[in-house]
């Protein structure tokens, strides 16, 4: 039977934190038991859903971003909280795959990706913020 795993930190919102973020994840999926391609895929889900809270939300301006890395049942389930202003998924247009690369507008491409990479993504405004979870089904190896 796996056991689960259940990590959780408070990071301050600002860009200078990514880095911290990004331990965060890595060391979590050591724990956890999660190998390096799905743990790549995490760390960089991770990144762009708090460079979006960072940018979007916190307008650079800093603030509460709580982040829970948790397995159960060999997924790993990642939570970012934050205090934001709520962010509006219906307005954000998938990305135009017919146009050239060189010509697309730079940006936009964060919840394509996170979609992309993880199995389920659900987005939710809280009456103080924003829960935004995101599973990875099967990421958990079993140890040997």
């Amino acid at each position: 039977m796996r056991q689960t795993y259940e990590r959780e930190s408070v990071f301050n919102g600002m860009m200078d934190s990514v880095p911290d973020i990004i331990g965060f994840i890595e060391d979590a999926c050591e724990g956890a038991a999660v190998g390096p391609g799905v743990c790549f895929d995490l760390t960089l889900a991770v990144e762009e859903a708090a460079s979006n809270v960072i940018v979007h939300g916190y307008r650079g301006s800093g603030g509460m971003l709580k982040i829970r890395f948790e397995t159960t049942n060999g997924d790993v389930v990642i939570v970012l909280r934050d205090h934001a202003r709520p962010f509006k998924p219906g307005k954000v247009r998938p990305p135009n795959k017919t146009v050239p690369l060189e010509d697309r507008p730079l940006g936009g491409l964060g919840m394509h990706l996170i979609h992309q990479l993880m199995d389920e993504v659900v987005y939710e405004v809280l009456p103080d913020g924003n829960l935004l979870t995101m599973i990875k089904r099967g990421a958990v190896t079993e140890p040997s």
